[in-house]
């Protein structure tokens, strides 16, 4: 089977004579904002990643395996450096969405497809707003990866 480059993944065909084919790009974009609205809320992390001592690959979100198709994405703890807590934005290995599995075929090892890492500076003086961060940060770095 011939390998397709990620120009050829992230381009499904010129959007004037198949405007009802979304791109990947899109599909995978409306999967990472859903995940962050419904699954891990900038309150929630804050107060996860305050409160809970994390080994690193230990998942964060969302937190029961039988949700994994439903929110396609989950955050997996990373090392902790100091104050500072890693955390990876990675496709799940149960999503279902066409996108993400082409993502994960391309780029990721075994199962998931690693998207995005970021750090919470777990003493910072406003939890939140600092999840709030570190989640745009997460966003930005997966819409950058995606093309």
């Amino acid at each position: 089977m011939a390998q397709l480059s990620q120009d050829e993944i992230l381009n499904t065909g010129d959007p004037e004579n198949e405007p009802h084919i979304p791109s990947i790009r899109q599909n995978m974009s409306k999967a990472n904002e859903s995940f962050f609205q419904s699954k891990l809320t900038p309150s929630n992390l804050a107060k996860v990643a305050t409160t809970k001592k994390f080994t690193p690959g230990r998942r964060v979100a969302p937190v029961d395996k039988r949700e994994d198709a439903d929110a396609q994405l989950r955050i997996a703890a990373g090392e902790k450096v100091g104050d500072k807590q890693n955390f990876v934005l990675q496709v799940n290995s149960q999503a279902t969405n066409t996108a993400l599995k082409k993502f994960v075929a391309q780029n990721g090892r075994g199962t998931h497809g690693k998207l995005a890492t970021a750090s919470f500076d777990t003493k910072a003086p406003d939890p939140e707003a600092e999840a709030e961060r570190m989640v745009e940060e997460m966003k930005e770095e997966a819409k950058s990866k995606l093309g």
